[in-house]
């Protein structure tokens, strides 16, 4: 939610209908198509400089070392990753 909006939406709302408008429903929350492109954008490279840090250090990455290292990426304070 820190790089583009989401949407508080309704759980009865039709998927299809949506979805022919560029918008996804995860429950009840509606998350344009865009916005998923802007996350892939923002984490792919930071999965590459993750990889290569592991492969020339050896170093294995747990889930929370990686949310803090997401979090310092993000350096958004309404970012929950941030907190880690």
């Amino acid at each position: 939610k820190c790089l583009a909006p989401h949407y508080v939406g309704d759980f009865a709302l039709k998927g299809t209908e949506l979805r022919k408008k560029g918008i996804n429903r995860i429950g009840n929350l509606l998350v344009p198509n865009r916005n998923y492109c802007l996350f892939e954008d923002w984490l792919t490279p930071l999965l590459d400089e993750m990889l290569d840090e592991q492969l020339s250090t050896q170093r294995v990455w747990s889930p929370s070392s990686m949310i803090a290292k997401m979090g310092a990426a993000i350096n958004d304070e309404d970012s929950i990753c941030y907190w880690a």
